[in-house]
């Protein structure tokens, strides 16, 4: 590879002489021949690195954390509070593999095909009791036929239901008060920015219009918006920011996901777009100077993990979070309301105890650390948990999330034994997605 940056995230050489500090031992596959092979999460020079040896393509090695030392301390935690017996309660349906664009960093191409899910299958696994959530995606939802049958099926068993879109065909008004009469809970649309010379490197053709004016459409049916913002380096890194204000004034936005971009083709043509969780999140951090800072966005994993601990909740480490607060004049950051350092002080002396963290045990530690201004805010957190995190109305908290999702120069089978979301198809339930996918990256013609 000759760009600067692609060798600055993946080296491909032929010795592992500098092995740097084993962090740990896990499993992951080789990006060209997608063969299962051992790997290892190694510290050199503060960074983290992923590194890996296929017999027949040699060793790949990408950063995963450009700080070891939060990388380190979020680790341990979250190996103390998460359980192997923790039962997977949110699926992806793969209703369809069909879709009206042609993204050219999609990876569906990279694939097996699946046959699109019968009514019946959708019945059979509605009445699953573990299973909480279901969002229809890993394909364009809305291109499949029988999508509001399907959504008022699974409404009728009283499961919370979302979609992954492109927002295209939610663009029409008809369609989008469809998908409210069906029982919809909630919908993700892929945002990349406000340029549409982006949306043409990331997705093919302008789509910016039909974006906007599907965010409108829901805003006017009160059905909850997740905007679900791919980030490549070079490509909208400039975007974070503008996406974030955006969604701070529209109060029908109740989630960013901003996605780091990830490569499929064992080709490595891409590699320069390569960008991680820790580089999003000291872009917010230099966005909003400091107001949301990378310490606070790191010792708030510490209370995410606790919570999806004590309810049980699968999630993945590269699934960074944090929340702030709309007020009168913009928003405030959680870290107004909760003392931060004084919950990870706290949840570290716990930990040296060797006790379990229990349901009570975590409400005592978290009201200790809450300042009096917390506690309105707290009633609307308890009715948002009971109803799953689908807010109605205007939605006073939004979430943020900096995430990662597996490809294979960066899958992490330890991590991914804990992700938080299965997939069901027409043939079988999967409880990994990220292991999903490379499992059907394996057998594809299009990477052999």
């Amino acid at each position: 590879m000759s760009e600067p940056h692609a060798k600055e995230y993946l080296t491909q050489f032929a010795d592992t002489n500098n092995r740097g500090n084993v962090i740990r031992d896990t499993r992951s596959v080789c990006p060209i021949c997608m063969k299962d092979i051992n790997a290892m999460i190694i510290e050199k020079e503060e960074k983290v690195y992923l590194t890996k040896k296929c017999r027949i393509h040699g060793v790949f090695e990408i950063i995963i954390s450009n700080n070891a030392g939060d990388y380190r301390q979020l680790q341990d935690c979250y190996f103390y509070l998460n359980s192997d017996n923790f039962l997977q309660s949110e699926y992806y349906l793969n209703a369809s593999t069909a879709c009206n664009m042609a993204c050219p960093l999609c990876y569906l191409c990279y694939c097996q095909k699946t046959e699109d899910l019968t009514v019946d299958k959708i019945k059979e696994v509605s009445s699953l009791k573990q299973i909480k959530r279901f969002t229809l995606s890993h394909g364009e939802p809305t291109t499949f036929v029988r999508l509001f049958e399907i959504i008022s099926t699974l409404k009728s068993a009283k499961k919370l239901v979302n979609i992954h879109t492109n927002g295209i065909k939610i663009a029409e008004w008809d369609y989008a008060r469809k998908l409210k009469d069906c029982g919809i809970d909630h919908v993700s649309i892929q945002f990349d920015g406000f340029d549409d010379q982006i949306n043409k490197v990331l997705r093919g053709q302008e789509v910016k219009k039909d974006k906007l004016k599907a965010i409108e459409n829901l805003k006017a049916l009160a059905v909850p918006v997740t905007l679900n913002a791919t980030i490549a380096r070079g490509v909208n890194e400039d975007q974070v920011g503008k996406i974030f204000d955006y969604s701070i004034s529209n109060k029908n936005i109740k989630d960013i996901s901003f996605i780091t971009y990830s490569e499929y083709a064992p080709t490595k043509e891409n590699m320069d777009k390569y960008i991680m969780p820790d580089d999003l999140i000291n872009i917010i951090d230099e966005y909003t100077q400091g107001a949301i800072s990378r310490r606070d966005i790191i010792l708030f994993q510490k209370i995410f993990y606790a919570y999806c601990s004590v309810i049980k909740k699968r999630k993945c480490f590269y699934y960074y979070h944090y929340m702030v607060v709309r007020t009168a004049q913009g928003y405030n950051a959680i870290s107004e309301y909760i003392n931060l350092e004084k919950f990870s002080s706290l949840l570290e002396k716990f930990k040296k105890r060797k006790r379990t963290l229990n349901l009570w045990s975590f409400l005592c530690m978290l009201s200790c650390c809450l300042n009096p201004k917390s506690f309105i805010l707290a009633v609307r957190g308890l009715k948002e948990f009971f109803r799953g995190g689908f807010p109605r109305g205007p939605i006073k908290l939004l979430t943020l999330t900096f995430a990662s999702i597996c490809d294979p120069y960066k899958y992490d089978a330890a991590i991914a034994a804990h992700c938080g979301q299965g997939i069901i198809t027409d043939k079988q339930i999967h409880e990994s997605y990220g292991t999903y996918l490379m499992n059907q990256m394996k057998n594809s013609e299009n990477r052999i």
